[in-house]
């Protein structure tokens, strides 16, 4: 599990700002929404609320460039330059700054605390801390310039795998890559252990849903597939089962001047169709069989469910952190909660996933659901600087506020202000003329 994510320089993060997961000592509610880990509680469900624009999104794309980096850096050229490095560019100075992002995390009941500082074409500092018997230890701590400094603790090769480390990779990535013993559990955290979903567009859930298929075809009676179809099935769809099977090509009639590779390609993409199942009914209403539909004919609301769906059950069953944006995105509000809730109850998240996500369903904000630690808002300052708040430490917040009214109020901060001053003008003027 996470317990916080840190952000410097990045997008409208100007100032360090601090996403933290562990329970607070402040009010906060009364339900149990947390797992203990070496003595810290950590929230099992973490909500993001404000503006659009207001920079919740960027806070998510934090963990995506991180995760990005761990897993791909250890190819870079030493001419590419690192994608995820985009600094605050609304004050000057800071678009040449380096970008800071820092994890602390938990890998079987030990702490550890990973910080990389980068700019466009390198790394400025690397560094990898750990509690092994509660008290931190350096694992090694990479300063651009300088030799790596490794700790005791560290075990794996150290100075050939600093030698092949371009400035521009992590050394972490590199260490993973040569099967260093310390650096492989880390990297497999990031590989595993941590699933982002900044945004979810059609493009993501088409990719999804036929991710989707592939397993639901070559495991049709797996613990995931029956997990699957009882959640589709349960959720007011109407659906009576899911299943996937190979797309017959023969039915298919392809233009006669599509390109080889071109078919190649659509055959591969979409080798497995998703079938829903619906009671069929006669004149009399009553039922009369079954009947089959393509998954293309089904609702928007149903198909993105097969995507949340399908990720929710994944992290369920891993014990993975999920952060996804937008996640009631097309859902009904009662099956929204109804999703976080699965992460909040023991006998649905018994091997402790996590869910942080940003959203602005306010439907959402009770507290039936979330504690106030569970809850944070980001506003925007007259500079464009992204802030962060959590909600428990709002002064003057009873446990029986309506955190709802008050938020679309604006009294917490992170709504949209509208000044539409200038646009009525402009229509004025348009009907004057």
């Amino acid at each position: 599990m996470i317990k916080s994510i840190s952000v410097r320089n990045f997008r409208s993060i100007k100032d360090q700002i601090t996403l933290d997961f562990s329970k607070s000592n402040r009010k906060k509610g009364d339900l149990s929404n947390y797992i203990s880990i070496s003595n810290t509680e950590i929230a099992t469900t973490t909500v993001i609320y404000g503006a659009n624009a207001s920079g919740k999104s960027n806070l998510l794309r934090a963990f995506k460039a991180l995760e990005y980096l761990v897993l791909n850096s250890a190819k870079f050229d030493s001419e590419d330059k690192l994608g995820p490095y985009e600094p605050f560019r609304l004050a000057k100075g800071f678009d040449k700054k380096p970008v800071s992002i820092e994890l602390e995390f938990f890998i079987d009941q030990i702490r550890y605390i990973y910080l990389i500082i980068f700019g466009e074409k390198l790394i400025e500092q690397e560094k990898l801390l750990f509690f092994p018997v509660g008290k931190e230890a350096t694992l090694f701590n990479r300063v651009k310039g300088k030799e790596i400094q490794f700790g005791e603790y560290f075990k794996g090769e150290k100075k050939t795998i600093e030698k092949l480390t371009l400035p521009n990779q992590l050394f972490l990535s590199k260490a993973a890559e040569n099967n260093a013993e310390s650096a492989l559990p880390v990297y497999q955290f990031f590989k595993n252990r941590i699933k982002v979903y900044p945004f979810l567009n059609q493009y993501n859930e088409s990719g999804l849903e036929r991710f989707y298929a592939k397993r639901l075809a070559d495991e049709p009676e797996s613990p995931f597939a029956k997990k699957l179809n009882a959640l589709i099935c349960a959720l007011d769809t109407g659906i009576n089962s899911i299943s996937a099977k190979e797309t017959d090509w023969n039915s298919v009639k392809f233009p006669d001047n599509m390109p080889a590779n071109v078919r190649k390609k659509i055959q591969e993409d979409f080798k497995y169709e998703i079938k829903t199942v619906h009671e069929l009914f006669d004149e009399s209403n009553k039922s009369s069989g079954l009947i089959d539909f393509d998954i293309d004919e089904e609702s928007t609301g149903t198909r993105s469910l097969l995507s949340i769906g399908g990720i929710i059950i994944d992290a369920l069953e891993k014990g993975s952190v999920l952060v996804i944006d937008e996640f009631e995105k097309n859902l009904h509000p009662i099956i929204t909660s109804y999703l976080i809730k699965l992460f909040n109850e023991k006998i649905f998240n018994p091997k402790n996933a996590q869910l942080i996500f940003a959203t602005h369903d306010i439907t959402q904000l009770n507290e039936d659901l979330f504690n106030r630690d569970q809850v944070w808002f980001t506003q925007k300052n007259e500079f464009g600087v992204t802030e962060l708040i959590r909600c428990s430490d709002i002064k003057g917040l009873r446990l029986n506020t309506p955190l709802d009214k008050w938020y679309v109020a604006g009294r917490l901060g992170g709504t949209a202000i509208i000044n539409d001053t200038n646009f009525v003008m402009a229509m004025q003027e348009e009907i004057e003329e």
